[in-house]
């Protein structure tokens, strides 16, 4: 019932019988910006996986790629730097579940698994964030140059001081 619930919340149409109460959710939604709805599902998956490592987590399962979601997530809502927080804190939760019964201690992130485990999450924190980074400076550019060519549509350029930067950056000296 809950998939239902989720995806009922991103529905267009709105039907009284099948979309009762999604009006209110939304209007709760509005007020959360895309970042912190990445954050948020970043933390539940987090979560989610965790708890499934704890009750079913055993070799050759592949339960702990489920924390690629979660760093991407995560790295896509702020940047390199915590998407590589994003994936060292993965690893904390993975080997904090699978040495769950027998305690974690500082040898545990020195294994060869761990190590590669470590490198895996870590570069998809890194390379989702700057990638997302880079596309949100693109956003600015592209709405920047948007402005500017609004301005050249409707005639509000003053035309003297558009010359003068022309020809100062034309200038070899650019003074």
């Amino acid at each position: 019932m809950l998939v239902f619930r989720i995806v009922y919340l991103f529905a267009i149409k709105a039907d009284r019988h099948s979309n009762a109460g999604v009006a209110s959710v939304r209007e709760a939604l509005a007020g959360i910006t895309i970042p912190q709805r990445l954050l948020i599902a970043s933390a539940v998956v987090y979560g989610l996986v965790f708890a499934l490592l704890v009750e079913y987590g055993r070799p050759g399962l592949g339960i702990g790629y489920g924390f690629f979601v979660a760093i991407i997530l995560a790295a896509a809502a702020t940047g390199p730097y915590l998407g590589a927080v994003a994936g060292l804190g993965a690893l904390f939760l993975y080997e904090l579940a699978v040495h769950e019964r027998a305690g974690l201690v500082w040898p545990d992130f020195d294994h060869p698994s761990a190590l590669v485990r470590l490198g895996a999450f870590v570069a998809a924190g890194v390379v989702t964030g700057f990638l997302a980074q880079q596309l949100r400076l693109m956003l600015a550019q592209s709405l920047n140059m948007l402005e500017e060519l609004s301005e050249i549509a409707y005639g509000r350029v003053d035309w003297a001081s558009l010359e003068s930067a022309r020809a100062q950056d034309a200038s070899p000296d650019g003074v």
